[in-house]
Order: C-alpha cells, then sequence, then structure tokens
C-alpha cells in the first residue's frame, strides 16, 4: 500500500527506523553516578564513545575504561537501512531491511551485554550505573527496520 509521496509503509518503517539508528548514537548509552567522601561525579558514554560528566569518575574513566561499543556499527547500518528503503528493488528490499533490522538489534544486544561489565565498585566507591536511553532506541530503531522488512516481504507481488 504506497502513501502520497510514493513510498509504501514498509519503507516508511524503515526510513523512520534508519532515522532512529542514526539519532540514538549520539544519546547517552551508558552512565555512571558514585559518590565517594562526599564528592558526587557523573558520566555519560554516547555510542560513539564520546565521554561527558564531572568529578572524579570522568577522570578516572577516561584513562583506564575501554570503550568497545559498537556505535559505528550501529550508524553505518541505519545509513544503510535508509539507502536500502529508498534504492532496492522490491523482492531484495525486503530481505536486506530485515537482515539490517536484526544486525542492529544485534549490536544492542552486545552493547547491553558490555554495559554490565561497567557495574559494581570503583576505588572504594559506591557506584550506580546502566544502559542509558540511546542503547533502548537502538533496539526500537532495529524492530523498525526489521518490522519493515517482514512487511515489504509480505507486500512483495507473487
Amino acid at each position: 500500500m504506497g502513501t502520497k509521496n510514493g513510498f509504501g509503509n514498509a519503507q516508511i518503517l524503515a526510513l523512520a527506523g534508519g532515522i532512529v539508528s542514526i539519532i540514538s548514537v549520539f544519546l547517552p548509552w551508558y552512565s555512571a553516578k558514585a559518590s565517594l567522601f562526599g564528592e558526587a561525579s557523573s558520566i555519560s558514554v554516547n555510542g560513539l564513545g564520546s565521554i561527558t560528566g564531572n568529578g572524579l569518575l570522568l577522570g578516572l574513566w577516561r584513562e583506564n575504561a575501554t570503550w568497545e561499543f559498537q556505535g559505528l556499527g550501529v550508524l553505518a547500518l541505519g545509513i544503510v537501512s535508509i539507502a536500502v528503503a529508498v534504492l532496492l528493488r522490491e523482492k531484495i528490499r525486503s530481505m536486506a531491511m530485515f537482515i539490517c533490522g536484526i544486525l542492529i538489534i544485534g549490536g544492542w544486544v552486545v552493547n547491553i551485554r558490555s554495559i554490565w561489565e561497567f557495574s559494581g565498585d570503583f576505588m572504594s566507591a559506591s557506584m550506580q550505573s546502566g544502559a542509558g536511553y540511546g542503547l533502548y532506541m537502538v533496539a526500537l530503531a532495529g524492530a523498525l527496520v526489521a518490522a519493515g522488512g517482514l512487511l515489504a516481504w509480505k507486500e512483495v507481488p507473487k
């Protein structure tokens, strides 16, 4: 089923998922707050590994932590999802969109697992940490692109 702009519903889903994927890379994927001797500290890390924050954690983690987020992969898959939705023919488009969506969700799984490696005590400081909302937007983006692929598969003329 088409729309006024010439894109089908499946293409619109994949385009939206690609855009959300690109935006999510710049949002916080990890955040932590710590307190040591009454001094509060916090950090936030986006999908590209850019660290922002203040206090003790910022200085210590900038040097000691390795950020192995897959932000560039998610960014690239978001761009590919948009290109696939616009450029490919119907029969290939559905499969390519579905695969892009599954790969984006795979990037989310890899990153959500690595988040918990940073939890716990850090140099005697009590710390609260977890996934940022940008990482959950990655899962949403992957689901949108994959759903677009499934919908496109259903709409392919036999």
